[in-house]
C-alpha cells in the first residue's frame, strides 16, 4: 500500500507540470479580449497567442538533453523557473515586447515539463499501474485550459497570470520531496540508490530488485551508439520515427492549437454577423429552390 501511495504521488508531482501546460496554452483565449494593449491590433494580438509555440520548439531542443544529463525529476523541477519568470512578466507588463517576452518564457516551461513529465510518470510507476497513471498527463493538460476557461469569468487576464505562478510553486514544494527515475539512477551508474527507490515506489525490496535486473538486461540490448543516418537507413528505426512524427504533425495541421488559443474571440460574434449568415443561407435556399 505504501508503495502504491508513493507512486501515486509521483504522478500527482508530474500531473501539475502538465496542469500548467494546459493553463498556459488556454491562456490567452480569455486574456486577449481583456487586454486593451490588442484593442484593434490583430497582428499583436497573434503575435502573443501564438508565441507560446516559438518558445516550444527552442524549449524542447534543450529539454532533451536535460533530462538525460541531470534526471526526469530535475527537468520537472527546472520548468517551473520559466514558468514563473513568464507569469511574472505577463502580470507587470505594459508594453507588447514585455507581454509577449512572459508568453514566449511559459512556452519554454510548456516544452520542458512536456518531455519530462510523461517519461518520470512511466518511469516510476509499475506495470500494473502505467498505463493508468500515464493517461492522466493528457487529463491534466485538458483540465488545466477548462481551469483558466473557468477562472476567466471572473477574473481579469493579471489575476489569471498571478494565479498561474501558483502552480509550478505548488509543484515544486512537492516535487523537492518526489524521487528520482530508477531508470535514470540505473542510467547513471547509481544501482544501489536505483534499487532503493524501486523499493519505497513498490512496497518489497524482492520485486524492487527483480524488476532492477529487469532494466539493466533490456538496456544491454539496446544499440549504444547510433548515428543520425541510421534514423534514416535502418527500417526499425526509421518507421516508428516517421509515425510519431506524422501523427504529431496531423495533429497540429488540425488547426487545435488556434482552438485553444483563441476560443473566446471565435464566439465572440456580434449578432449582426448571425443575421448576415442566416441571410446568405436563406438566399442560397430561395435560388437553389426556385432552380
Amino acid at each position: 500500500m505504501a508503495g502504491l501511495r508513493n507512486q501515486i504521488y509521483s504522478a500527482v508531482c508530474g500531473y501539475l507540470g502538465a496542469l500548467s501546460f494546459g493553463y498556459v496554452i488556454g491562456y490567452s483565449s480569455p486574456a486577449l479580449p481583456q487586454m486593451t494593449l490588442f484593442q484593434d491590433n490583430d497582428s499583436a494580438a497573434s503575435w502573443f497567442g501564438s508565441i507560446v509555440t516559438l518558445g516550444g520548439i527552442i524549449g524542447s531542443v534543450f529539454a532533451g538533453w536535460f533530462v538525460q544529463r541531470r534526471g526526469r525529476r530535475s527537468t520537472m523541477l527546472a520548468s517551473a523557473v520559466p514558468y514563473l519568470l513568464g507569469w511574472v512578466f505577463i502580470y507587470i507588463g505594459t508594453t507588447f515586447e514585455l507581454l509577449c517576452l512572459g508568453r514566449f518564457l511559459t512556452g519554454i516551461g510548456c516544452s520542458v515539463a512536456i518531455v519530462a513529465v510523461p517519461l518520470y510518470i512511466a518511469e516510476t510507476a509499475s506495470k500494473d499501474l502505467r498505463g493508468t497513471l500515464g493517461s492522466g498527463v493528457q487529463l491534466s493538460i485538458a483540465f488545466g485550459i477548462l481551469l483558466v476557461y473557468a477562472l476567466g469569468l471572473a477574473f481579469n487576464w493579471r489575476d489569471l497570470a498571478l494565479i498561474g505562478t501558483v502552480i509550478p510553486v505548488v509543484a515544486v514544494m512537492l516535487g523537492l520531496r518526489s524521487p528520482e527515475s530508477p531508470r535514470f539512477l540505473l542510467d547513471v551508474g547509481h544501482k544501489g540508490e536505483a534499487v532503493s527507490t524501486l523499493t519505497k515506489l513498490r512496497g518489497s525490496s524482492a520485486i524492487a530488485e527483480e524488476e532492477c535486473r529487469d532494466m539493466e538486461e533490456s538496456a544491454s540490448g539496446f544499440v549504444a551508439h547510433a548515428s543520425l543516418g541510421d534514423l534514416v537507413r535502418r527500417p526499425e528505426l526509421f518507421r516508428p520515427l516517421m509515425i510519431g512524427v506524422m501523427t504529431m504533425v496531423f495533429q497540429q495541421m488540425s488547426g487545435i492549437n488556434i482552438v485553444i488559443f483563441y476560443t473566446v474571440s471565435v464566439f465572440q460574434v456580434d449578432l449582426t454577423d448571425f443575421e448576415i449568415f442566416f441571410v446568405h443561407i436563406f438566399t442560397l435556399h430561395t435560388s437553389i429552390s426556385h432552380y
